[in-house]
């Protein structure tokens, strides 16, 4: 079997953690990139090797894993600008050439209009020409030089840009070229999976079906298959297979393929000792053979789950059993989480809590602050703890699943019922296992061995907040290069910047639960994610088409906007004469602003995760893990735009 059963990666991240970054040779940043890409740990990949630049300033291949990496993490806009800078610079390797036709195939894809997917793909082929061309195939093949090895990969895409072109006979053309190449290769001895894979992508693009599949599956069972590599294959496969109109075809191509198995879980927590039975420690291990069978049957490989006693936790340890990747989400402080989440049953739950954190491949906090009696952070951790598991699938090409031990119940807010629903909206329907036919296998009398002595349940914690506290939406919006704007024209300047913002707030229904301005600085709040992102662009939108030099006022300022989202606390503010908004979350929000580039939108990794889920019309790219202002850490920042792609010049 290949590679996505022995997906065990966890240690890359510690593995970055204790990274000697100074001393490493750009060698070995590829190298450790390449590890990342290979598993799709690809916003990591990109962090890491622009690290490596940092100390191996204009490295071509640093540079070239940097943009592919943010092309397969969804951010081929991104990427692009990056490569045409290294080709404006000189650079004719075929591998930069093929990665930046790779990001225009993915503009293409995603364009709005048929103008855009036009240019993207009359792009794309030139560029993946360049690299094919660069060596000329037939001189290549004459005098059997080893470069013929970089050769199959434009071939195919050219082939495969010629078939959604409607250029059949380009592709057909390009298709045979590039199943020459490969069967000299194999004949030489280089079995290996993009050789492999790209016979098979030429097979199906000649219509040799039956001949494809076996090729994918004698692709997919190589030793040296990665999971990134089969998710990329798989992807193109089932676009040209879609393309044939017959859904045999599409089935037998998709049965070829292996998936990541992305999962995310919730369940119930164990019953307190002398609780009503919903879920007893007595029916620990039933749960546990029912979660195994499913994630099994999934092909289990990345997890997404918190952590609470019970089922959170089973699922996390029967995840680590399998060697596979644990993405950990806690709603609030560590302390207050094992109070109220873990401790409640007693036993050893607390040990094992704290086992499953330390072998985790990720823990996100939602919030760092307390608890508070706030159950509403349950559900903002559920959003969120669904959205990364999205993004994992978006750039993997594979839709997640959300498995569930649950009794069918709505249940408390923040809960299981409450998780399913929203996954319905926006997703297919969960994996569940009925927690109610589990309770029932339970052998009446049975009694299980608890831990005693470890931990005892009840432990008090502060279950009232200091202040009145709620999920909010904060922007920040300031004008970029203010400052140099003259004192004749600033009175100006600022009745037509505050104007525009108050006429694009008037077009919606809705308005901020607050805002205040100071000078060219607007803060607003919102209640909704997606009221705060349709101001946010509107007012990019309305600042950067404006003729700021027809008003007689300057050329070359441009406004920056950043966002968050997360529990604020709320007071009386006697100055304004009304509630402001206070917390750490709020100082997240203004020390993105600084560091946004011009004319963009930047958010955080948290807004980035709930635009995942669902909001039609918004899309996000990765920016970079970027140390925000006045030493707040750095943080995975994105960039806010609209859905698809349009041509610009």
């Amino acid at each position: 079997m290949s590679q996505l059963k022995n997906l065990s990666k966890p240690c890359l991240r510690t593995k970055w953690k204790f990274f000697d970054r100074e001393k490493s040779s750009s060698f070995e940043y590829f190298n450790f990139c390449e590890e990342l890409i290979a598993v799709g740990e690809f916003l990591l990949a990109h962090d890491v090797a622009k690290t490596g630049l940092n100390y191996h300033r204009n490295d071509k291949k640093l540079c070239q894993r940097a943009a592919h990496a943010l092309c397969k993490a969804g951010s081929p806009k991104t990427a692009s600008r990056m490569l045409e800078q290294l080709v404006a610079g000189g650079d004719c390797a075929v591998e930069t050439h093929s990665l930046l036709a790779s990001a225009y195939k993915d503009l293409w894809e995603h364009s709005t209009d048929q103008d855009s997917k036009k240019k993207y793909a009359e792009l794309a082929i030139a560029r993946y020409g360049e690299g094919f061309f660069s060596n000329s195939y037939d001189n290549l093949k004459a005098s059997q030089r080893t470069e013929l090895e970089t050769q199959y990969y434009p071939c195919i895409n050219i082939s495969f840009m010629y078939f959604f072109s409607d250029n059949l006979e380009g592709a057909k053309e390009y298709a045979e070229k590039a199943r020459g190449i490969c069967e000299k290769l194999k004949s030489g001895g280089k079995n290996e999976y993009w050789v492999q894979a790209t016979e098979a992508e030429a097979l199906l693009l000649l219509g040799s079906v039956k001949e494809s599949v076996s090729s994918y599956i004698e692709a997919v069972s190589l030793p040296d298959a990665k999971p990134s590599w089969i998710s990329s294959t798989r992807k193109q496969a089932i676009q040209i297979a879609g393309e044939y109109k017959d859904p045999q075809i599409l089935k037998k191509i998709k049965t070829a393929f292996p998936t990541l198995g992305i999962v995310a879980f919730s369940g119930h927590v164990l019953d307190q000792p002398g609780a009503n039975p919903r879920f007893p420690a007595e029916a620990e291990g039933l749960a546990k053979k029912e979660i195994v069978k499913a994630l099994d049957e999934m092909n289990a490989s990345c997890g997404y789950s918190s952590a609470a006693c019970g089922t959170d936790i089973i699922f996390l340890e029967s995840m680590l059993e399998r060697g596979a990747e644990t993405h950990i989400f806690l709603p609030f402080a560590k302390k207050d989480f094992i109070e109220i989440s873990v401790r409640r049953a007693g036993g050893n739950w607390v040990s094992r809590f704290e086992r499953v954190l330390d072998l985790a491949t990720s823990i996100h906090y939602v919030t760092n602050e307390g608890y508070f009696g706030d159950n509403a952070l349950f559900s903002f951790c559920n959003n969120v703890l669904l959205g990364f598991a999205a993004m994992r699938g978006r750039g993997m090409d594979e839709d997640p699943n959300l498995l569930v031990f649950w009794d069918g119940n709505a249940g408390s807010k923040g809960g299981t019922g409450e998780l399913v629903k929203e996954w319905r909206n926006v997703f297919n329907d969960p994996i569940i296992i009925d927690s109610v036919k589990v309770l029932k296998s339970v052998p009446i009398g049975q009694t299980v061995k608890a831990v005693s002595g470890e931990t005892k349940p009840g432990i008090e914690v502060l279950t009232k907040p200091p202040l009145p506290r709620s999920i909010k939406t904060m922007l920040f919006a300031d004008v970029a290069g203010f400052s140099d704007i003259d004192d004749s024209k600033t009175l100006m300047f600022l009745d037509k910047f505050l104007g525009g913002v108050s006429d694009v707030l008037k077009k919606f229904s809705f308005e901020p639960c607050f805002i205040n301005t100071w000078g060219d600085c607007v803060f607003a709040v919102f209640d909704e994610l997606d009221d705060g992102i349709k101001v946010a662009l509107e007012v990019r939108d309305y600042f950067v088409k404006g003729n700021w030099a027809e008003l007689g006022l300057v050329d070359g300022v441009e406004i920056r906007i950043s966002m968050h989202a997360g529990p604020v606390f709320e007071k009386f503010d006697p100055i304004l004469g009304k509630s402001n908004f206070f917390g750490t979350h709020v100082n997240q929000a203004a020390r993105i602003e600084p560091i946004v580039l011009p004319g963009s939108v930047f958010v955080s990794e948290t807004v980035a995760a709930m635009l995942s889920l669902g909001y039609e019309g918004f899309d996000f790219e990765y920016v970079g893990n970027i140390e925000l202002a006045k030493k707040f850490g750095s943080y995975p920042i994105y960039s806010l735009q609209r859905s698809g792609y349009k041509y610009e010049n």
